[in-house]
C-alpha cells in the first residue's frame, strides 16, 4: 500500500482526517427523481448518512439530492488470483485520468521516495527528529494503523495516483 504525508496540512485538517479510518467505502448509490445510479466513496457509513442528511450528495445526472444506497454484494476476496486483478472495475474517463496523471507529476516532483522505510521517516519527522519534508512511499496495514493511532499525518494513495517507484541505482563498482 503506498502512503503520502503532505507537507502543508493544517492542524484541523489533520485532526478531521486522523479522527477517521484511513480506508475508505464505495457505495453504489441511486437518485431517487430520475433513477440514475453513481458510486461514491465515503469514509465509513455514518459519512454517508451525515452527507446525504446534509444534502451534500448530489445526482451527477440531475443535481437531486434524494440519494439512496443501492443493495451491494460484498466485497470478498479470495485467494486466487482472477484474470483482471490489478484492472479498476470502471475505467476512469479522460477528465480523470488527466487528473490522476496530474497528481502522480506533482507528487514525482515535489516529494522524497523513501520506499518501504516510509512509517519510519514519517513518524521521524513528526517527532521533530527528521525535517520535515513531503515524502512517500510503502508501507504495511499494521504500520499504517500504527502512524494514524500515534498521530502521524499520513494517507493512503489510491491506485493510479501514486507514481512510479523510481528505479534504483545499483553501484557498478
Amino acid at each position: 500500500m503506498r502512503w503520502n504525508m503532505p507537507a502543508s496540512w493544517t492542524r484541523s485538517c489533520l485532526n478531521r482526517t486522523l479522527n477517521q479510518s484511513p480506508f475508505m467505502v464505495k457505495y453504489a448509490l441511486a437518485c431517487q427523481t430520475c433513477d440514475a445510479g453513481f458510486e461514491a466513496w465515503f469514509s465509513n457509513s455514518d459519512a454517508f448518512d451525515t452527507q446525504k442528511d446534509q444534502g451534500l450528495i448530489t445526482c451527477p445526472d440531475c443535481g437531486g439530492t434524494q440519494i439512496r444506497k443501492q443493495i451491494m454484494a460484498p466485497a470478498v476476496s479470495g485467494t486466487k488470483k482472477s484474470k483482471t486483478s490489478g484492472q479498476p472495475a470502471i475505467q476512469p474517463d479522460e477528465k480523470l485520468k488527466d487528473m490522476m496523471k496530474s497528481v502522480r507529476e506533482h507528487i514525482s516532483s515535489t516529494h522524497e521516495y523513501v520506499g518501504s522505510d516510509f512509517a519510519n521517516r514519517a513518524r521521524a519527522m513528526h517527532e521533530g527528529k527528521a525535517d520535515a519534508k513531503p515524502v512517500w512511499g510503502e508501507t504495511t496495514l499494521k504500520e499504517a494503523k500504527e502512524l494514524a493511532e500515534d498521530g502521524v499525518p499520513a494517507l493512503p494513495l489510491p491506485d493510479g495516483f501514486a507514481p512510479k517507484k523510481p528505479v534504483e541505482q545499483k553501484k557498478l563498482n
